[in-house]
């Protein structure tokens, strides 16, 4: 049975009762799924995913539009752990089926199972690690002014609580080169600094940031690399081990079309000996005996004998399995498609987009023009204009939906952000919707 479906099929397969167990390893997408022709393939990508098909959603880096597929298989789980909850779990949540989940997430993002652990997305992973990890008074973490919300008050919040220091490194322009973004960290770094932290690509500007030069610098300096790696997975190759970060967090529900509210953390075997879990009700990781002092502990729950990381961090990721069941269908997706062929055609659309912004006067694209530097991403400026009102009004009267990103007085732009399956129409009208309102 396959999950690639056309609304019919969804919409007949919701209404269909079934006592099944969940399909773990069953396909979803195969190489003969998807169209070879290019102009039939780009609009059956668009078509797989559940939006309304008036909107031209510019905004992937909000939120990416779920795949009808992974819906379909959600649906599914969750009605065979209505029907039998603990038939569902021995089977869902048993040491195969998240080996098997973690296998294909790790082998996508370039890491070991034992290195991976799910969440509910980006943020979860990111203050997994900001409050795990022993950090003394005076401390400092190395940031940028550039970096999500998300990334920065789980430090903040530390700042408060254990008195250590948050150093956010201004952005003075457009970054030039992958060379001038690595000095000007190095340049930040002092001798108490103990973290750093960036994003993989930023969700401001759209910069693909340097990240394994900047995580060797890191580690030749002994500091702690966190890695936010929310705009991502999707977007841009993603290998892990060669990137040679501690830590990296993802989401699945952004450029990858999963199950909202799924998402991926990684640590290295070394440094995930240094971060405490946040959610516990095993001592698997972190204890030597349990709470009636056996030692070691006696493997009395499935979680016992998941994968390491999993083990230790992912306690309560058997509250969303269901929504798991879908990331091996968005990777399949992925893969059928091919990675390489879905962002050579992401860049495509993103030169469109600025050779038509070209065409409107004092509008100044803010993204890096380097070629190493961007991606899918890309952000722009109106002279004299408030950004967030021109968002609201294009979304509003157009049906054109692009982001505002407000950083204090150190950034504000429009963000379009561009997904394989979005067209050049779609950006004719955001064009065209902006010209009218300059």
């Amino acid at each position: 049975m396959t999950d690639s479906v056309s609304r019919r099929a969804f919409l007949a397969a919701l209404g269909a009762g079934s006592a099944a167990a969940p399909s773990l390893a069953a396909a979803s997408y195969t190489p003969s799924t998807a169209p070879a022709i290019s102009r039939e393939l780009w609009a059956w990508f668009r078509a797989q995913v559940l939006i309304d098909a008036g909107l031209a959603w510019l905004d992937t880096a909000g939120f990416g539009p779920t795949l009808r597929a992974v819906m379909s298989r959600e649906y599914r789980d969750r009605e065979s752990q209505s029907l039998d909850h603990p038939g569902y779990d021995s089977i869902a949540l048993g040491p195969g089926a998240m080996r098997t989940r973690l296998s294909t997430v790790a082998a996508f993002l370039g890491a070991a199972p034992e290195e991976i652990t799910f969440t509910s997305g980006t943020l979860e992973g990111l203050n997994v690690v900001a409050h795990g990890l022993d950090l003394q008074p005076g401390d400092e973490v190395l940031t940028t002014t550039h970096d999500h919300p998300a990334a920065v008050y789980p430090w903040l919040l530390e700042a408060r609580r254990r008195g250590i220091k948050v150093v956010q490194l201004p952005q003075p322009d457009v970054p030039e080169s992958p060379e001038a973004i690595v000095a000007r960290f190095t340049s930040a770094l002092t001798p108490q600094t103990k973290v750093l932290l960036f994003s993989h690509v930023q969700y401001t500007d759209g910069t693909v940031m340097p990240a394994s030069e900047l995580c060797a610098m890191a580690r030749a300096h002994n500091v702690f690399s966190v890695v936010d790696g929310a705009q991502a997975c999707g977007l841009v190759d993603v290998r892990l081990a060669a990137m040679g970060c501690d830590a990296y967090a993802t989401s699945f529900h952004k450029w990858l079309n999963g199950a909202y509210g799924t998402g991926a953390l990684y640590l290295r075997p070394d440094a995930r000996t240094r971060v405490w879990p946040m959610t516990v009700e095993r001592p698997i990781g972190w204890e030597m005996a349990d709470r009636f002092g056996t030692s070691p502990p006696q493997f009395a729950a499935a979680a016992d004998l998941w994968p390491a990381t999993q083990a230790k961090f992912g306690q309560s990721s058997r509250y969303f399995a269901p929504s798991l069941e879908g990331v091996s269908i968005a990777i399949e997706m992925q893969q059928v498609i091919n990675r390489a062929r879905i962002g050579a055609r992401q860049r495509e659309l993103a030169m469109y987009l600025r050779s038509r912004l070209g065409e409107l006067p004092g509008v100044k694209v803010v993204t890096p023009t380097h070629s190493a530097l961007w991606a899918a991403i890309q952000s722009l400026q109106v002279p004299n204009r408030d950004h967030g009102q021109l968002v609201d009004a294009m979304a509003a009267q157009d049906r054109v939906v692009a982001g505002h990103v407000r950083h204090g007085a150190a950034f504000d732009a429009i963000r379009v952000s561009l997904h394989a399956y979005n067209d050049t129409t779609e950006i004719d009208r955001f064009v065209n919707a902006l010209r009218r309102r300059l």
